[in-house]
């Protein structure tokens, strides 16, 4: 890796410390005394320029051979071992004297004047390769390119070669006529010495140097086809002699290979294009966001091999780039939304209620806090379970008593997080919980909080918030409205309070029914005609779009569950089902073939059935997975947790390696201490070797192809996540 600049000349060897000036202004600082100074600094630092490690010059042989001896001479007063100059210059702060830019020389032999169109196809072909050699080289660090002397062939051929290979910046140095009060010619006579420091008052104002911006590569210099392999340096060798700093080039004008070969390439780039990108979907067992397909191999191979939840040091960063994504998310349900901070805030929005009912609940609250503070958190935990605080005051509606108690945790988030969580606050240890303790984790928000208008209102309101602060372009929330009557609400009043909310917020949303495994065959009747009505009310705008069975598969069987769930498909309302969490394969058959889910979640049992694979990979079945949750509740090896590291192997690259449709989704954001992005982050944490960001796209573009939104929708949020993520791409992807 070095920065590398690459540059012609001509009859005066005086451009190229002009052009080091720009780049290099540590070892001479030429434009010191130039009115444009600061201007001139801040080019440097627009284009991110750095000081180059090594200087190719490109240029004929026969006239120019004077000028390269007094240019060598030049570049050997820089060396920080002329204590002359260099241990001045350093005294004097003008140059860091331990920096040395290394001096490359290639003369193309039999170009003297290129004047004929053989000479000039020789040196075209001699520029192509060496700036060809000079952008692998410089791979990790920067390549500028100039045209600062020669014929105006060979500076076509320099602008060509940036083209083809790409380039971080083009330089060259102008006569600035604004400023230049002195003939053109006025530093012709300075020899190496004068251009070793700034340039004298007299003169400062005579050249400027100018900057255009980085070229990209040409993408079809990097394609590789089965006939065709990518243009690389070692297929076109630079051959030649060298006396010293000086290489003589020797190029046959029969042997144009590589003028040959990109000249092929660029008569038939309409075609290679489609062949290119038709060779890279059949390496695929699953295809990404089409527009991918057409960027250059090389930033195709970048998001390839950059993978992401490997080092604990990039979490931060990789999380922002993340936290940009558009995303959609199809498995978060309301009632395990909320965190400790949102818990506190949606108790204090029933303050009309809390404020009805507070005489009721005085007593109580007294006997908390005295319990408070007497006893540790541990200790009240152990005395109080948190599934009794909902109804410790009895005879009043709920969420009050709930509340009250929530409310004693006002300027004091961290205390109940502690109490709620306890040593499963350590991430190392909030691992195979199993179910029912990870359930438990819930016992304060759900449906004992949501019992009430206002509880319901503000945890939409929470998860909109969050929604939009991680780019959530597509929402699905599943919801059981028959949970949370007690508050004397109705199932339609419920919807269309979480449509309202959410829809203050976010475009694009659907809602999703979820039913209980554990729950009484009568309630599961009454949400399923709660769903029948909504649907046959020609009046109705409401988003329900899918019915989930979620909750402990291990309690009730899906096939218990296939008459009760026909009047939800007579309606077309689409299916996902609670599968291969905790259970095992004949639970996600009995959800795939008795009730016909489109989609599975978490459906951890898969990997070791090759049939039931194919028949999802033949059916189009996603699948839900959920990383936080399912290392929680079953434990999984994580990179960024070595006690993990006796655990299994998650399943998800697994599945995506075999092409199934899988998606990566928050489920209980709020109780397993996660968010929309971090998901997609823990995901790779739980990948041995992380994930790529290739990889982390195509489980972006799965959460829009299998979710339930109307066609026309989510044909066109596609459109619109395809040319966000291409220009979030463009703007840099971590590293």
């Amino acid at each position: 890796m070095s920065n590398i600049l690459v540059t012609t000349m001509g009859l005066s060897w005086q451009n190229l410390p002009q052009i080091l000036g720009l780049t290099n202004p540590n070892v001479a600082e030429l434009y010191r005394f130039h009115p444009s100074n600061d201007r001139i600094a801040q080019i440097r630092e627009e284009f991110g320029l750095q000081p180059v490690d090594e200087i190719w010059v490109v240029t004929t042989k026969g006239k120019v051979d004077p000028q390269l001896v007094i240019l060598q001479e030049w570049h050997a007063l820089l060396e920080p071992s002329n204590l002359l100059f260099a241990g001045i210059k350093e005294w004097a702060g003008l140059i860091d004297a331990s920096f040395w830019p290394a001096l490359k020389i290639f003369q193309v032999f039999g170009t003297d004047d290129l004047t004929s169109e053989t000479e000039c196809r020789m040196m075209k072909e001699a520029m192509l390769r060496i700036v060809l050699h000079a952008a692998e080289y410089a791979t990790g660090g920067q390549l500028l390119l100039s045209f600062a002397g020669g014929s105006k062939a060979m500076s076509t051929d320099m602008q060509v070669a940036a083209t083809l290979f790409g380039c971080d910046a083009m330089i060259h140095v102008v006569e600035d006529g604004m400023f230049s009060k002195a003939p053109t010619d006025a530093t012709s006579d300075f020899g190496p010495e004068q251009f070793t420091a700034s340039l004298p008052a007299d003169f400062k104002d005579v050249i400027t140097p100018l900057v255009s911006g980085k070229i990209s590569k040409n993408a079809l210099v990097g394609m590789s086809l089965a006939d065709m392999p990518a243009i690389q340096a070692s297929d076109y060798p630079i051959v030649g002699s060298e006396n010293g700093k000086v290489a003589l080039l020797h190029v046959d004008p029969t042997e144009l290979f590589l003028s040959e070969a990109i000249e092929n390439r660029m008569k038939n780039a309409e075609y290679l294009a489609g062949f290119y990108t038709n060779a890279l979907l059949g390496e695929e067992e699953d295809a990404n966001f089409l527009s991918l397909y057409s960027l250059p191999p090389w930033i195709i191979d970048k998001l390839k091999k950059t993978s992401l939840g490997i080092h604990p040091e990039k979490e931060g960063f990789e999380l922002e780039w993340l936290n940009k994504l558009p995303k959609a998310a199809l498995h978060c349900q309301l009632e395990g939304v909320l965190d400790v901070g949102d818990l506190i805030r949606v108790a204090n929005a029933n303050y009309l209620l809390m404020d009805r009912y507070k005489m009721r609940t005085a007593f109580q609250i007294r006997e908390w806090r005295r319990l408070l503070d007497r006893f540790s958190i541990a200790d009240f935990r152990e005395q109080n379970p948190l599934k009794a605080i909902a109804d410790a005051v009895r005879d009043i509606p709920k969420p009050v008593s709930l509340c009250a108690f929530i409310q004693l945790f006002n300027g004091a988030p961290d205390l109940l997080d502690d109490l709620i969580y306890g040593n499963k606050r350590i991430e190392s240890a909030f691992v195979s919980t199993g179910f029912n303790a990870y359930e438990a984790l819930g016992e304060l928000q759900g449906a004992s909080l949501l019992q009430s208008e206002a509880s319901i209102r503000e945890a939409c309101r929470i998860l909109a918030k969050k929604a939009v602060l991680h780019n959530i372009r597509y929402l699905e929330v599943g919801c059981s409205p028959f949970k949370y009557l007690a508050g004397g609400l109705n199932p339609i009043q419920i919807v269309d309070m979480i449509e309202e909310e959410l829809g203050k917020s976010l475009k694009d949303f659907s809602i999703v029914f979820t039913a209980g495994r554990h729950k009484l065959k009568s309630e599961i009747v009454q949400l399923v005609n709660v769903t029948k009505r909504i649907m046959e009310n020609p009046k109705s705008r409401c988003r329900l779009r899918g019915f989930d069975l979620a909750e402990n598969e291990a309690s009730c069987p899906a096939r218990d569950w296939r008459r009760y769930f026909s009047p939800v498909k007579a309606k077309c309302k689409h299916i996902t089902i609670n599968a291969g969490g905790n259970g095992d394969i004949p639970s996600i058959w009995e959800a795939v073939y008795q009730l016909n889910a489109e989609r599975i979640s978490h459906c951890l049992a898969l990997t070791d059935n090759p049939a039931m694979i194919e028949e999802f990979l033949d059916r189009n079945i996603a699948i839900e997975m959920c990383p936080s949750s399912n290392f929680q509740i079953m434990g999984f090896r994580d990179n960024f947790i070595s006690e993990s590291n006796n655990k299994p192997e998650y399943p998800l690259k697994d599945y995506l390696d075999r092409g199934l449709k899988v998606t990566v989704n928050a489920d209980n954001p709020g109780i397993s201490r996660t968010d929309f992005s971090r998901e997609l982050h823990r995901a790779a944490r739980l990948t041995p070797g992380g994930l790529s960001i290739w990889e982390v796209l195509k489980i972006v573009r799965n959460g829009f192809t299998a979710s339930f939104a109307e066609h026309a929708t989510r044909n066109r949020l596609l459109r619109e996540v395809e040319t966000e993520i291409i220009d979030l791409i463009q703007k840099g992807i971590p590293q």
